[in-house]
């Protein structure tokens, strides 16, 4: 188990939407989803685009630079960019909710 680093409190971050946090050198997406809380790189994988910057639908995030599109739950390639190129997955960190605050585990 990594270390639990505080990110904000649950108000900071509103259900059905995504934010960018900085954490230990790393630039994360958080999203929350029905009250659950997701975390994937904010970078993309395809052009080192913030996914923070594009938009959410559900759980798929979409990238605003060349359209690909990443499920925040898992991490996992849903749409190839506009390119056609083949991407990698975002890795994903854990989220833990202890009263009102949100932690990252790194």
């Amino acid at each position: 188990m990594g270390e639990l680093v505080p990110i904000g409190r649950l108000s900071d971050f509103p259900e059905g939407k995504m934010k960018k946090v900085f954490i230990k050198g790393k630039e994360l997406l958080v999203a929350n989803i029905g009250g659950t809380f997701y975390s994937i790189d904010d970078i993309c994988t395809h052009e080192e685009c913030s996914l923070a910057d594009g938009f959410l639908r559900g759980e798929v995030v979409t990238c605003p630079c060349h359209l690909a599109q990443f499920n925040v739950k898992t991490g996992d390639v849903v749409q190839r960019p506009a390119t056609g190129e083949e991407i990698d997955s975002e890795p994903t960190f854990n989220i833990k909710v202890e009263k009102d605050q949100v932690f990252v585990e790194i």
